[in-house]
């Protein structure tokens, strides 16, 4: 079985473009999308569509298995302003989606893990010009904290347990196509 790729949480701004244009490098066959319900952008007639809660660890294996996933782009989240209404649900979803694939490369269910982070870890003592990669992180939102946490854990699961997990911290990002929707 040819290896393929899942995006959890392939509706928002970021997936629903990954989405597409991992299918234009990859094949339509090769990327799953996944999110908790369809997408009102119709990406689920695109090719290979789950309903699935990134919450749900047995649920994700299950999926990964059916279809013979070896990479995860985890981009499911609720971001700031949604996280700053609903703080522990925001805590809930964006860490243990986050350690439900960490826990499946561990396992070695999986090969390879992409979670984005966000400028969101740094706050108002971060140095504002030529800002360092290791530099002082004082999240003000839960979701700038659950990003930093989230680091950490990519780290850890690096250096403990040899996980392949790669991430970028992005900036607000807006898209073009998709409507923000908190996440």
């Amino acid at each position: 079985m040819k290896s393929r790729i899942l995006i959890i949480g392939a509706c928002g701004q970021i997936g629903s473009e990954l989405a597409m244009r991992l299918r234009q490098i990859h094949g339509v066959d090769s990327v799953i999308a996944s999110d908790i319900k369809e997408c009102k952008s119709g990406l689920h007639a695109d090719g290979a569509f789950e309903i699935l809660d990134a919450k749900d660890y047995n649920a994700i294996k299950q999926c990964v298995e059916k279809h013979g996933v070896k990479t995860v782009y985890l981009m499911a989240a609720l971001l700031s302003a949604t996280g700053e209404k609903f703080p522990e649900k925001a805590w809930n979803l964006n860490t243990e989606s986050l350690f439900n694939v960490l826990n499946l490369a561990k396992e070695g269910v999986i090969d390879k893990i992409f979670w984005p982070s966000s400028i969101a870890v740094f706050g108002p003592t971060t140095p504002q010009v030529n800002t360092p990669q290791r530099t002082i992180m004082e999240p003000t939102t839960v979701y700038g904290i659950t990003k930093e946490v989230g680091e950490r854990w990519c780290e850890y699961y690096h250096l403990k347990h040899d996980v392949d997990v790669r991430s970028l911290r992005y900036p607000g990002i807006i898209s073009w196509k998709t409507m923000p929707g908190g996440g």
